[in-house]
């Protein structure tokens, strides 16, 4: 019989004894050569049950045919088994099922002892076999048990499991499997193919691409025309490949869809294609060229749209190679290959929505990429506009003080003696001009000073003086005003006299108190009270200024300490003001390394609690331009509060004076002015880069002896000669072991 006939009585075998049997054919043999029998038995199946068994035998015949041999005869099955190349070539992993099937068959040979042998010689003819197999399946249906069945999972992990071995819905499941996975579409549906292919004992399946095909790889140059052609193939008989030809110039595109428009037939199956495609003489020609008699063919339809074709050949033999013969194809195979249409549908649909979505993930990307630049940009020239408009603003102190100065004294000057006799008028428009200016004047004093600050010009002046005096000083300076809107100002010092004498910087004390009392004057109405609190703790001194003014609500309070922030619009009618007197009192409590918190009640009042530490006697020097710099000066840069406290309290108590600098816009131009014996630097600053900060000191020659400390986590350094410590005189890991920074310091001071 014809070899594919063989497999498909074999497979109707299998589906047949879907029992539970123990089964064993050619693929539990290992690849290794094996000395065949004299029978030189090519295939085989074997399949024992307690109750009987069957062997299927296959020897090759003239041809593409096999000769068949049928044997159910329990004798014979146990000398098969006993065949010495049989035991030595199966797989490891079907050692057990084969020790199995000896016993059930020597226990069943020894129950027909008496039973004559089949001669494994024997050939049977095809009519006597299917016979033969009919009325054993029927019999066998009947009487069998479950016993043991040989199932995928017995192959070897290394080896691939032969299609053969498979049954339809098996392949359907692998097929499922590989769209769960996800997996390239190319890779799928060739290895789909490939099983399909040798399930249906096919010699050719390939998919003829209708819609969207890609570019042919023809060899003629310049061929890049996207028609219909063959783009997966492959191969289980059949020698001549065919992927990349077309025949769209036999039928067109147009035909294609006609000839598949019904969408309701699944299948296509065409025994003889010589006669069912004589209207196109051309692709008949086509076809036999390369041997095809027979046709399977199902179609790949994404929506409404046919994608392609897959088409399975069963090739003709020519004369020289014997009786050639049709295929007649069986219903259940025209719906498994549909069923495999379907699934490979599916695939296609997944990969287009895979690369759709690869693609709209590319333009986010880009999307984002480019927001994300235009958004730095924009900070970039936020900061450097921020960054001019405070240099101007910290330069011009001597332009806008200068004429305002000459119309507060020239006014004064005209109110106190004039030239002549002024009218009531005149003496009106003259306080009007000496008050204005006095304003204007305080509001200036106060940008500049926001502005110098922020610039990094700012440097604070520690001097010891008495807290009781400057807090009587700073509340009797609103005395009168307090007094004109009707409003009490009371004092309360809880200190001893041993406790009176502090060290800072009293001049923005005194700046820090004045702003907060003229804050509780103004939004204090008639009748009210304002409260000014000091007291000691161990570390910090601790002012409090209470009123019963109006209140701020909490919504309020987020910003209460931003620049040019007042309340609402309503407020800022009845109550004039800039809205830079908090913000500067908080950047000058945070320049002595303090804190301001605010409790308010709407309608009740606000306090506001300030705590400034301590600070070193031999502090900065008293003006910008410091003297000759003190021995053991260390300046710190560094963003982080605790890691700053700690290096703090650390150099202190060795005897360094240590100035925290927090923002390091300005670094160089204090370190010229300060001359430190080291620089402790945060590799990573929050506020910019370090390695452009040391760039630049080590460029002027004002400060490039001064040695720089890099203050690193241990995760960032890889080792001593990272490229990242390139500028820096030496590092410091965190979390800071004092021994080794105190060792550093003194060795890099001592050079």
């Amino acid at each position: 019989m014809p070899r594919y006939v063989f497999e498909q009585i074999r497979r109707h075998f299998s589906c047949l004894l879907s029992g539970e049997i123990s089964q064993l054919s050619e693929q539990d043999l290992s690849d290794q050569d094996l000395p065949i029998a004299a029978a030189n038995i090519e295939k085989f199946t074997l399949w024992v049950t307690d109750q009987g068994g069957c062997l299927l035998l296959a020897q090759p015949a003239v041809g593409n045919s096999y000769s068949v041999c049928l044997c159910t005869e329990k004798t014979e099955i146990a000398r098969f088994l006993s065949l010495p190349w049989l035991a030595n070539g199966l797989k490891p992993d079907c050692q057990s099922i084969w020790s199995r099937l000896q016993q059930l068959t020597e226990r069943a040979s020894s129950m027909a002892a008496d039973r004559g042998a089949l001669d494994i010689q024997g050939v049977l003819t095809l009519s006597q076999q299917l016979m033969m197999s009919q009325q054993l399946m029927m019999s066998q249906q009947l009487m069998m048990s479950p016993q043991l069945l040989l199932e995928a999972d017995d192959f070897r992990g290394d080896a691939p499991l032969p299609s053969a071995a498979l049954s339809s819905a098996a392949i359907l499941q692998r097929v499922v499997t590989r769209l769960q996975r996800s997996e390239p579409l190319p890779s799928m549906i060739s290895s789909t193919l490939n099983d399909v292919c040798e399930w249906l004992n096919l010699d050719r399946l390939f998919i003829y691409q209708v819609a969207n095909p890609p570019s042919r790889q023809s060899a003629e140059p310049g061929d890049e025309e996207r028609v219909p052609h063959i783009t997966y193939e492959a191969h289980c008989g059949a020698s001549e490949p065919l992927i990349h030809r077309s025949d769209a110039h036999c039928i067109s595109h147009d035909a294609w869809h006609q000839r598949y428009a019904k969408k309701s037939q699944r299948y296509y199956a065409i025994e003889d294609v010589v006669s069912h495609y004589q209207e196109h003489p051309c692709l008949v020609t086509a076809l036999q060229s390369v041997g095809v008699g027979s046709q399977l063919m199902a179609p790949i339809w994404l929506d409404d749209t046919l994608w392609g074709v897959l088409i399975g050949h069963h090739c003709v033999q020519t004369e020289d190679e014997g009786e050639s013969t049709l295929r007649c194809w069986q219903p259940w195979e025209g719906d498994f290959l549909a069923q495999v249409s379907g699934y490979l549908a599916i695939a296609v649909r997944q990969a287009d929505l895979q690369q759709q979505l690869q693609y709209q993930k590319l333009i986010l990307n880009a999307q984002v990429e480019d927001r994300t630049q235009n958004l730095q940009d924009a900070l970039m020239a936020a900061e450097a506009a921020n960054k001019t408009k405070s240099e101007f603003l910290a330069t011009m102190s001597h332009e806008l003080r200068t004429p305002l100065t000459y119309i507060i004294g020239m006014s004064a000057t005209l109110l106190r003696w004039s030239f002549g006799d002024l009218s009531s008028r005149q003496r009106d428009y003259l306080n009007t001009i000496h008050s204005s200016g006095e304003q204007l004047l305080d509001i200036i004093n106060d940008i500049l000073e926001v502005a110098k600050i922020e610039a990094g010009r700012t440097v604070l002046e520690i001097n010891e003086f008495s807290l009781s005096n400057l807090a009587r000083t700073s509340l009797e300076s609103f005395r009168e005003e307090a007094q004109s809107k009707g409003v009490d100002l009371r004092l309360n010092l809880r200190m001893s006299d041993a406790e009176d004498r502090f060290r800072a910087d009293p001049r923005r004390i005194r700046q820090i108190l004045a702003n907060l009392l003229s804050n509780a004057v103004k939004f204090t109405d008639r009748g009210g009270c304002i409260s000014l609190r000091i007291w000691r703790d161990p570390h910090n001194v601790i002012f409090q200024v209470e009123d019963t003014g109006i209140g701020i609500p909490q919504a309020q309070q987020a910003v209460l300490f931003e620049t040019f922030k007042q309340l609402e619009t309503a407020r800022q009618r009845k109550y004039p003001g800039t809205g830079l007197g908090l913000a500067l009192t908080k950047q000058l409590v945070e320049l002595h390394n303090g804190s301001i918190q605010v409790v308010s009640t709407p309608g009740k009042g606000s306090m506001f609690t300030v705590r400034i530490p301590a600070q070193h006697l031999d502090g900065l020097a008293n003006s910008l331009h410091s003297d000759e710099p003190m021995t053991g000066r260390i300046i710190l840069l560094e963003d982080d509060e605790g890691s700053a406290s700690l290096i703090c309290d650390l150099l202190t108590a060795a005897n360094y004076q240590v100035i925290w600098v927090i923002e390091g816009s300005r670094i160089v131009h204090q370190v010229e002015i300060l001359q430190p014996v080291a620089i402790i630097l945060n590799h990573h600053l929050v506020s910019g880069n370090s390695q452009y900060i040391v760039d630049d000191l080590k460029r002027y020659v004002a400060t490039s002896g001064i040695k720089v400390i890099s203050l690193m986590d241990a995760e960032e350094l890889s080792s001593d000669d990272d490229p990242s410590l390139e500028g820096f005189d030496d590092y410091v890991v965190k979390p800071i072991h004092p021994p080794t920074l105190l060792n550093k310091i003194q060795l890099l001071t001592t050079i």
